[in-house]
C-alpha cells in the first residue's frame, strides 16, 4: 500500500507551482524550504489537522489583525558548529541574536490573542525558545558582524579607553615632527600615515639618512620613504601590544557567547524548525485569502462535492467555475465534449483541489464544498510519448494504465483523459469500457473524459457511472467551459471544422460517411442539450418572477410595519391629548381652589379641606385607553343643533351645540370639551346609545393604597415642608386618622417652630403635643386630629 501520493501525479497536477505560490509569502529560506517540501497528507485526521492550523493562522492574520513577522537567517550550519562546541564569529552571534528576538516577537504576539480558536497553533509556541537575557546581552554586546561593543566587558572597555590614549600621544608625537622647522624640509606631505600596522611619516628619499627610525614601506616612485621614528617605536610597541589584548579579549567574549549558545543549541534549533513551520502556516492562510480559498469539509470516504471551484492556476480573471459531484451515487464519471471544451481542466480541477485540501491549502472553492483525503491519486492526462524507450502515444498510455490496475485500491482517486485513445476507435472504446468496469468493481474513485460515443451509451444504460458534459454555444459551437453535471455532449467535429472555415463540401462528405446510429445517437444529445437549455430559461425565468415576488412581498410587509407605526405614533398622541385635557382640568380645580380659601378666610374654615379632599380626589384620576371607534352610520340631511356628527379632523364623535350658518361653523361637545369645528368637516350620523368617547373615571389606587400615620420633613425647606405636610393632612382625613406623627426633628428648631404655627391655624387639628421619650422627644410632634 502506498504511502503517499504519486510523484508523477504531483508533477502532472503541477502541485509544485502552487507550493511554490505559497512559499512566495514566506519570510525565510527555510520556511520556503519548508513549504516546497510540504506533501499531502493520505491520513483524514492529519489533513483535518492541517487545515486547523491554516484556520487559525487565518484567524490571527484577518480577524485579529496580528502579523507576526518570521524573517530569520539560514541557522542551520551556525547551529551545527555551536554543537561540536566551535568559536563562533560576530556574525554568527548576531545571526543567533536575531533568531531569538524573532522567537520571542512571535510568541509575544501570538501568546496574547484571547481566543479558544487558536489552541493548535498557541501549543506550537511552546517549542520556541525565548531567552531574553541572552538575545539581550547578545545585541549590547554584538554590534555588527564585525565589531563588539566596549561594554561587552569592563575589560575591553578598559583596553579600548587605552588604545585610544596611546594613539593620541603618537599622534601628538608625530605632528611634533611634522609641525617643527628642523623636520619640515625632510618629509614628503604634512601629514601621518599607517605602514605594517605603525604609525609612519612620509619622508623624501634623499633626506631619509637625516631621520633616525625605521623604515616600513617606499612609495613605487621611490621618492617617498616610510620612516617610523625612533622616538615613537616604543609607543607603537605599546600599542601593538594593547590591541593583542584587544583581540584576545575579544576572542574570550565570543567564547562566552559561543558556550552560551552550544548550551541552547537544541532549543535553537527547535526554535528555528518550528518558527519555520509557524511561517509556513502563515503563507498557507496569506495564500488561501489570495485565491479566495475556504475551509472546506474532509471525507475519507471519497466523496467529492466541489462547488464553485476554480483551478487556482489559471488567471482569476478568465477562469470559469466548475461543480462536480463524485463518491456518493456513483464512483465513475465520464466527462464529454468538445475538443479545447475544458475536459482536461475539469480532471486537473478535481485532482489539485484535492491534493491542496490534504495539505491544509483551502482550495478556492464554495465554502459548503466537500473533499476527500484518498490514499493515493493516479493521472493518466497529456501525450507521454517518449522517444528514447520507442514508446508511442498509445504505448505510453498503456505503460502508465497498467501501473495504475497494478497499485489501485479502493481509496484512489484516478484522473483519466482521453481513455483507450490513440489507437483504433472500436477497439479503444472496447478496451475503455473494460478498464472502466475494472476500476468500478475495484471501488475507486474514476473521471475519465472520451469521445468515443460507445462510452456515452455505456454509462446511461450502467449503474454506477454518472455522465457531465462541456457546455458550448449551440449557434457558434464555441466552448464556454462549464461543466453539467448529468449531461452528455456531443463533440461537435464537423460543427467545428464549418466555423473553423473548413470547404463545405469535405464537411458534408464526411457527415454522409457517418452510420445512421452514430447520427441517430447525437441527434438524441442534441435534443438532450436542446431540451436542457429551454428547461434552464424556463428555470431563470421563474427564478426571475420569484424574485420579483419576494421583493413585491418584503414591499408590502415594510409598508405595513410603517401603518404599525403611525399608528402607535397617533395612539400615543391621543393618549398624550387626553392627558393635556385632564391637566387643564387640574389647573381649574386649583383656580376653584383659590376661590374657595378666600371665602374660608371669611368664616367656613371646613369647606376648605372639603375642597382639598376635592382636589385630591380629582389629582387622583386617569385616562383609560381610548378604545377603537365603532362604526358608526351616516345619517341624511344637514346638520342642526343637537345632532350627533363625526368630527374628521378630531377622528371623533360629539354633540352638536351651536350653529354659525354665517361663518360656515359650528360648537361641538366632545366629551367634556366644547369645541368651534367647520361644518365641513363635520359628517352627521345615527346616534347611538353608547358612544366611545374619552372616559376619565377614579383610579382604584387610591383607596387600595397603603397609608402611613407618619410623615417625615427633615431636610426640606419650611415652605416646602409645609406644602407636604397640609396634603398629608388631608389624606389622612380622607382615610379617618385621628393621630398623626410629623417627623422633623431637632436641628436649630426653626422648622419643628414653623409647624407647630402651621398646626395652631390649621382647623382640622384637634390638638398637637411634644413627643415624649421613646417617641423621638423635640425631634417629633404628635397631632390630634377632629
Amino acid at each position: 500500500m502506498a504511502k503517499f501520493i504519486n510523484r508523477k501525479t504531483l508533477k502532472i497536477l503541477e502541485y509544485d507551482k502552487i507550493l511554490t505560490q505559497v512559499a512566495n509569502h514566506t519570510s525565510s529560506l527555510y520556511a520556503k524550504n519548508t513549504v516546497l517540501s510540504i506533501k499531502p497528507s493520505i491520513e483524514l485526521c492529519q489533513a483535518q489537522h492541517l487545515a486547523n492550523l491554516t484556520a487559525q493562522a487565518y484567524e490571527i492574520l484577518y480577524e485579529h489583525l496580528v502579523a507576526p513577522t518570521f524573517s530569520m537567517d539560514e541557522m542551520e550550519d551556525i547551529l551545527d558548529n555551536a554543537s561540536k562546541f566551535m568559536t563562533l564569529s560576530c556574525a554568527d552571534i548576531v545571526r543567533v541574536g536575531r533568531l531569538l528576538r524573532t522567537s520571542r516577537l512571535v510568541y509575544n504576539s501570538i501568546y496574547r490573542i484571547n481566543s479558544q480558536n487558536i489552541e493548535d497553533i498557541k501549543a506550537l509556541l511552546n517549542y520556541l525558545y525565548v531567552d531574553s537575557e541572552l538575545e539581550n546581552s547578545i545585541y549590547e554586546s554584538i554590534l555588527g558582524d564585525n565589531e563588539v561593543s566596549d561594554n561587552a566587558s569592563p575589560a575591553l572597555k578598559s583596553i579600548r579607553q587605552s588604545i585610544k590614549a596611546c594613539n593620541d600621544k603618537i599622534r601628538q608625537k608625530l605632528n611634533s615632527y611634522v609641525t617643527s622647522s628642523d623636520f619640515s624640509n625632510f618629509l614628503q606631505d604634512s601629514l601621518v600615515t599607517m605602514r605594517n600596522n605603525r604609525y609612519v611619516i612620509p619622508v623624501k628619499s634623499e633626506y631619509a639618512r637625516q631621520v633616525k627610525g625605521l623604515v616600513h614601506d617606499q612609495s613605487a616612485s621611490g621618492a617617498t620613504i616610510y620612516i617610523e621614528p625612533m622616538a615613537i617605536v616604543e609607543m607603537n610597541n605599546e600599542l601593538r601590544g594593547l590591541c593583542a589584548e584587544e583581540n584576545n579579549e575579544i576572542g574570550r567574549i565570543l567564547q562566552y557567547f559561543s558556550q552560551k549558545i552550544t548550551y541552547a543549541c537544541d532549543s535553537l534549533k527547535s526554535s528555528y524548525q518550528n518558527v519555520a513551520y509557524l511561517d509556513s502556516i502563515f503563507a498557507k492562510a496569506r495564500y488561501s485569502q489570495e485565491i479566495k480559498g475556504n475551509k472546506v469539509e474532509l471525507n475519507d470516504n471519497g466523496v467529492v462535492e466541489i462547488i464553485e471551484g476554480r483551478h487556482p492556476l489559471i488567471d482569476k480573471q478568465k477562469v470559469v467555475p466548475v461543480s462536480i459531484n463524485l463518491g456518493r451515487d456513483y464512483n465513475t464519471l465520464l466527462i464529454t465534449g468538445p475538443n479545447t471544451g475544458g475536459k482536461t481542466v475539469s480532471l486537473k480541477l478535481v485532482g489539485i483541489l484535492s491534493l491542496m485540501a490534504s495539505s491544509g491549502i483551502f482550495p478556492p472553492c464554495a465554502e459548503d464544498s466537500k473533499l476527500a483525503v484518498f490514499e493515493n491519486v493516479f493521472c493518466d492526462i497529456g501525450d507521454e510519448q517518449n522517444i528514447e524507450q520507442s514508446l508511442s502515444t498509445f504505448s505510453s498510455h498503456m505503460t502508465n494504465l497498467i501501473y495504475i490496475c497494478n497499485h489501485v485500491t479502493p481509496n484512489c482517486l484516478l484522473l483519466l483523459d482521453e481513455l483507450g485513445g490513440g489507437t483504433d476507435p472500436a477497439e479503444g472504446s472496447a478496451l475503455a469500457i473494460s478498464l472502466i468496469e475494472f476500476f468500478k468493481n475495484k471501488g475507486c474513485k474514476t473521471i475519465t473524459s472520451t469521445h468515443y460515443s460507445d462510452l456515452k451509451e455505456y454509462s446511461l444504460v450502467t449503474d454506477g457511472i454518472a455522465s457531465a458534459g462541456m457546455d458550448f454555444d449551440p449557434i457558434t459551437f464555441a466552448p464556454t467551459y462549464k461543466l453539467i453535471m448529468g449531461q452528455s455532449s456531443s463533440s461537435n467535429a464537423l460543427e467545428i471544422a464549418t466555423s473553423l472555415g473548413l470547404k463545405k463540401q469535405i464537411v458534408e462528405n464526411a457527415r454522409g460517411r457517418l452510420s445512421k446510429e452514430k447520427i441517430a445517437f447525437d441527434n438524441i444529445i442534441k435534443g438532450a442539450e436542446r431540451s436542457r437549455r429551454l428547461a434552464q430559461e424556463y428555470e431563470e425565468k421563474a427564478k426571475e418572477n420569484y424574485l420579483i415576488s419576494e421583493k413585491s412581498a418584503q414591499t408590502a410587509k415594510n409598508a405595513l410595519e410603517e401603518l404599525n407605526v403611525q399608528k402607535q405614533k397617533l395612539e400615543e398622541k391621543m393618549k398624550k391629548g387626553a392627558k393635556d385635557l385632564l391637566s387643564d382640568y387640574l389647573e381649574e380645580a386649583d383656580e376653584l381652589l383659590e376661590e374657595i380659601k378666600e371665602l374660608v378666610k371669611q368664616g367656613d374654615e371646613q369647606a376648605l379641606f372639603e375642597a382639598r379632599r376635592l382636589r385630591k380626589k380629582l389629582a387622583d384620576i386617569k385616562v383609560e385607553e381610548q378604545k377603537p371607534k365603532r362604526e358608526y352610520t351616516i345619517a341624511d340631511g344637514d346638520v342642526e343643533v343637537g345632532d350627533r356628527v363625526f368630527i374628521t379632523s378630531l377622528n371623533n364623535q360629539g354633540e352638536v351645540v351651536s350653529i354659525n350658518q354665517k361663518k360656515k361653523e359650528c360648537q361641538v361637545k366632545v366629551g367634556i370639551l366644547t369645541t368651534t369645528i367647520k361644518l365641513s368637516d363635520c359628517q352627521k350620523i345615527v346616534a347611538e346609545e353608547k358612544k366611545d368617547k374619552v372616559r376619565i373615571t377614579v383610579s382604584k389606587e387610591f383607596s387600595n393604597k397603603a397609608f402611613s400615620f407618619e410623615i417625615n420633613l427633615i431636610g426640606q425647606r419650611v415652605d416646602e415642608a409645609l406644602y407636604n405636610l397640609d396634603n398629608y393632612i388631608s389624606e389622612a382625613i380622607l382615610h379617618n386618622c385621628s393621630e398623626i406623627r410629623v417627623v422633623h426633628g431637632k436641628g436649630t428648631g426653626i422648622l419643628r417652630k414653623a409647624v407647630q404655627d402651621y398646626l395652631k391655624t390649621s382647623p382640622a387639628v384637634e390638638s398637637f403635643r411634644i413627643g415624649k421619650y421613646g417617641e423621638g422627644e423635640s425631634g417629633v410632634t404628635i397631632v390630634t386630629l377632629k
